[in-house]
């Protein structure tokens, strides 16, 4: 954490409660004049929230309480943090022999939900008063709803056809709700061979600002098309995927406060699709972690068997729609370097995020970008277990193990305490995307675009030129095969998850193509080596037969020619 947001977090640590309050009597008189209902709030039977200030001084004791699996929200101090949601989860930390202490949550709630209310009705009033707008590219001063979020990312795509390309999930969610994402280039409707910059929040439900950070992003990029020389670039070298909200059943249960600090997604009990009255019935503890139940190393440290954990890892690897939406979008594009925003610790984090990891073979390119990252958020950057704490079945994980992916978890919006540091007021938001104010020096904005980047950075990737008939589609493919963690699911051994890798690209008029892959050489999760794998490349004839093919076998950075001339002439040809 930067020098600035030390001192922000010392000097408002007794009194960002009066402060939030103050801001709220602030716009009281705005809340009236635009009319606003206030939100929901928890159902009637909802949970008795509580936080419970543990002591944890030494690093094997805060390794200890995060693997109670109960919800831990601190434990960057030695007065650790855990949200209680009733009555068991104290009398397991007094079991286990922690010294507790705590506080009921119903003061905090009450605040953040009459902040919410003055944030919604300054919101309205920007319709008829501009000048409230704050400086983000869409001059939001309020939290999006899942509604608004997937009917401006409709309207980006109407708006900018030529730039933008929405697309739905092909899963729902568990309780049926459509998952959208957006894909951004400067001709979004060609198949370049363009790589692929992949933006992400809301794994986790309550962290609210990641979906604002990735949006505001997205639009900023589409409307300064042809204005921003750097943006403009960046589109016509390499797209951008964003999905906001990877977990949008959490997310609405969370934002519309029936239980506002929801992390997982709607699970209630394994393998059973609950209904929405069920989900929103629970107390919050139950669910699947959305970020422990992909496939590489599923199953292990920092991820729990027990339904009720906070880092509740499913009944197996992709067993969630929500996640495995993503393993197929990830498979289906060359996705050269990830971001997976969540918030609030003040960390940029990569892969290895499990203790049972070896050292990534291409570590220095790797963590060279990570410290790039880090050093434009101001924050320390490297592996999960020595910068954070352990985790296992996470998005860094698939992206390494199944497809090359450099990916990064940035864990934004610090200097917080209590329930709000998943959300803090709003006006932090803009302060978090430009590196302004309290983030001074911290910009959401500036990582974002030296990660697109780095996507677009042949140096860190692979490339394939050739010639084939204009006109004629072309995949790439690979099979691959990753392992949990050893884990009691399995008997104590491991369980393996099959992927199969495949992207297009149309060649061009003229006869030649040049496509942007990851490294056919895959990182081992045994040693600190790469696997001997290769891409086949081929063309179909038109009864969509393979008759052509070539295999390819790349390290990240290295490039090959590869003549399929002789395929089928295309549509064009």
């Amino acid at each position: 954490m930067n020098s600035t947001l030390r001192h922000h977090q010392e000097r408002h640590r007794t009194r960002r409660l009066a402060v939030t309050l103050v801001a709220t009597s602030a716009l009281t008189t705005v809340a009236l004049a635009a009319s606003a209902a206030p939100p929901p709030g928890p159902a009637d039977d909802g949970p008795a929230l509580q936080v419970a200030t543990v002591r944890a001084e030494t690093p094997a004791q805060k390794q200890r309480l995060l693997a109670t699996g109960l919800d831990v929200l601190d434990v960057s101090s030695p007065d650790a943090e855990v949200l209680l949601y009733g009555e068991a989860d104290r009398k397991r930390l007094v079991r286990d022999g922690w010294q507790v202490d705590v506080e009921p949550a119903d003061a905090e709630l009450a605040t953040l939900r009459e902040a919410r209310t003055a944030e919604e009705a300054a919101q309205a009033a920007l319709a008829e008063d501009p000048s409230g707008a704050s400086s983000l590219p869409t001059g939001r001063v309020s939290y999006r709803d899942l509604e608004t979020v997937n009917a401006e990312l409709r309207a980006l795509a109407k708006e900018h056809p030529e730039q933008v390309k929405l697309f739905r999930m092909p899963r729902t969610s568990l309780v049926g709700r459509p998952i959208y994402g957006i894909e951004i280039a400067g001709d979004v409707r060609a198949e370049d061979g363009d790589p692929v910059f992949l933006l992400t929040g809301v794994h986790h439900a309550r962290e609210w600002p990641t979906l604002e950070l990735t949006t505001e992003f997205a639009t900023e990029a589409v409307t300064s098309y042809g204005k921003d020389p750097e943006l403009t670039a960046l589109m016509d070298s390499a797209r951008m995927v964003v999905v906001p909200v990877v977990n949008p059943d959490g997310y609405v249960i969370s934002r519309e406060l029936i239980n506002e600090m929801k992390r997982k997604n709607c699970r209630v009990e394994p393998g059973v699709v609950p209904t929405w009255e069920e989900c929103a019935a629970t107390t919050g503890d139950l669910g699947v972690d959305p970020n422990r139940n992909y496939g590489p190393f599923w199953g292990g440290p920092g991820s729990s068997v027990e339904t009720t954990a906070g880092n509740h890892h499913g009944a197996r690897p992709y067993s969630e729609p929500e996640i495995a939406n993503m393993r197929d979008l990830i498979n289906s594009h060359q996705v050269t370097v990830a971001v997976n925003a969540h918030t609030p610790d003040a960390r940029l984090l990569r892969a290895p995020s499990s203790p049972l990891e070896p050292v990534p073979a291409d570590v220095e390119a790797y963590d060279g970008l990570a410290q790039e990252l880090g050093s434009l958020l101001g924050w320390t950057a490297g592996p999960w277990p020595e910068v954070y704490y352990d985790a296992s079945g996470t998005a860094e994980e698939h992206g390494l193990y199944v497809n090359g992916t450099f990916g990064f978890t940035p864990e934004l919006m610090p200097g917080f305490d209590g329930l709000q540091r998943f959300h803090p007021p709003y006006e932090y938001v803009p302060q978090q995307y430009w590196g302004t104010g309290e983030y001074e020096g911290s910009s959401a904005r500036a990582a974002f675009v030296r990660a697109w980047q780095a996507a677009a950075d042949p140096a860190l990737h692979s490339v394939v030129t050739g010639t084939a008939p204009a006109g004629v589609e072309l995949t790439v493919h690979k099979d691959v095969t990753v392992e949990s963690s050893p884990t009691p699911v399995a008997d104590g051994g491991t369980l393996t998850s099959d992927h199969e890798l495949v992207s297009t690209l149309e060649v061009p008029k003229n006869g030649r193509f040049e496509w942007h892959l990851l490294p056919s050489l895959r990182q081992s999760q045994e040693t600190s080596t790469l696997l001997e794998e290769s891409w086949t490349i081929s063309c179909r004839n038109p009864a969509g037969k393979p008759v052509r093919s070539v295999e390819v076998t790349l390290a990240r950075g290295e490039s090959a020619a590869v003549d399929l001339s002789r395929c089928p002439k295309g549509p064009r040809g």
